[in-house]
């Protein structure tokens, strides 16, 4: 196994000899030791290190801080900073290079190795949520709304395309940066620098507009006025873990369009896609802390991209059961922590006809309409087949049933568009406070 590989930089020739010899003795490879900023720059890119002992108070034109920041920037390589002075300018300095650890002069080999191991794991994990993000971001990159999810800190994690073209940022750039970086807006009218929106939801825990009058302030001078929403984003136990951020260019929509109205798209999968991508969101910074929490978190981040990349199709054969398994996490996620997803699935369904991308945004809609209107309880979905009287077996139906007092109906506008949509092929009917969708089944091979 390799030895973890440790650059050293410091200026006293005696305390980097007893630092090296150190650690060493805690079993990790030292690639180099520089005195002076220039040294380490040059070391860093010779030997690519896994981690840097960077001493704070450096001779030379470049002090520890200054150089930490090039390394992070240019290798992305953890920094822990070694100093004997703890004063608060230094530290308020040091902190805005996001280091990986601080031990302050004298210092032990146990303080050491805590330090270097800390570091790591840290950086293991913000390595993890940034390849997450990354995964995310691929999903949420067909939405028409550009979108923007932060860490409990306030620090980039997921950027679509659209808030890239927006902002000026490149994902890339942005990722592990103060929201307020990357996001920075002017009160339109009096030219003011308006307060963040990410600020106020992290402190109040609330969902907060943008206001008529944001005037997004792009990287590269391209400006735009925008509206949107920060909303929190939960765990699963609905402790708050970061903030998503939706807007858009007023430009991009029509004069008389109102934000978040039935009439924005309440069926249209880009904006549904938006919400789902929120929830998702909350689950995947949720689980990340473990190996196993990883997986999942790769799963639902794939199953996210499945959703986004569903195309309108016409009706095909599908095993309906299949279907709405696989749609199990997606709807968990909807759902949110207060309310259980429970299924019946009945081994008689067999397949149906119909297109998978339309099945998908009623039972979405349903899971999100439910998370609105029902604070507790639970999600019944249960499949079973209609036996008619001409032609037995000839329908499978779908029914979906809140259970904690609200029951949803038919004529829910995005359920009407979609059932308008299929020409035909979906009918739903409410009923007993369940709405029910009927699908022909298959009763013989589809002509070729």
């Amino acid at each position: 196994m390799r030895k973890p590989r440790i650059l050293l930089v410091e200026d006293e020739i005696v305390v980097a000899a007893d630092i090296e010899e150190c650690v060493k003795g805690l079993g990790y490879q030292v690639v180099g030791a520089a005195a002076s900023g220039a040294e380490a720059l040059r070391l860093a890119a010779q030997t690519e290190p896994d981690l840097v002992l960077m001493d704070i108070k450096l001779k030379g034109a470049l002090d520890g801080i200054e150089v930490a920041a090039m390394l992070y920037e240019r290798h992305n390589v953890p920094v822990v900073y070694l100093t004997a002075h703890a004063d608060a300018e230094i530290l308020e300095r040091a902190k805005k290079t996001a280091p990986s650890g601080y031990v302050l002069k004298p210092f032990d080999d146990r303080t050491l190795r805590t330090a270097i191991e800390l570091a790591f794991e840290q950086h293991r994990r913000e390595r993890s949520l940034i390849e997450t993000g990354q995964r995310l971001s691929t999903a949420v990159g067909s939405i028409d709304e550009a979108v923007i999810i932060t860490n409990e800190a306030g620090r980039v994690t997921v950027m679509n395309r659209l808030a890239e073209t927006l902002t000026g940022w490149k994902l890339e750039d942005a990722l592990g940066r103060s929201v307020a970086d990357v996001f920075t807006a002017l009160n339109s009218r009096t030219g003011s620098l308006q307060s963040s929106p990410i600020g106020r939801v992290l402190r109040e825990g609330i969902g907060v507009g943008l206001g008529e009058h944001t005037l997004l302030l792009g990287k590269h001078g391209r400006n735009a006025l925008v509206q949107g929403s920060a909303t929190p984003v939960r765990d699963a136990q609905t402790e708050q873990v970061g903030v998503c951020l939706l807007f858009r260019a007023v430009a991009q929509r029509a004069r008389d369009e109102d934000w978040g109205s039935a009439e924005h798209g309440s069926a249209n999968r880009l904006v549904l896609l938006g919400r789902l991508t929120e929830a998702v969101a909350e689950q995947i910074i949720s689980v990340l802390t473990s190996a196993r929490g990883r997986t999942r978190a790769s799963g639902l981040a794939k199953r996210l991209v499945d959703f986004a990349q569903r195309e309108p199709a016409p009706p095909v054969e599908l095993d309906l059961n299949e279907l709405v398994a696989g749609m199990e996490d997606l709807l968990r996620c909807a759902l949110g922590s207060g309310l259980e997803l429970r299924t019946a699935l009945s081994a008689r369904t067999g397949l149906v006809k119909a297109d998978p991308g339309q099945i998908e945004l009623l039972l979405m809609n349903l899971a999100f309409a439910a998370r609105e209107n029902v604070s507790r309880g639970s999600l019944f979905i249960a499949t079973s087949v209609l036996a008619c009287d001409d032609s037995a077996d000839s329908y499978a139906m779908l029914a979906v049933h809140p259970e904690g007092g609200w029951h949803p109906t038919a004529d829910m506008p995005a359920l009407d568009e979609i059932t308008r949509q299929s020409g035909g092929e979906i009918r739903i009917t409410s009923e007993d406070g369940a709405v029910k969708i009927f699908l022909p089944k298959v009763t013989e091979p589809l002509a070729a």
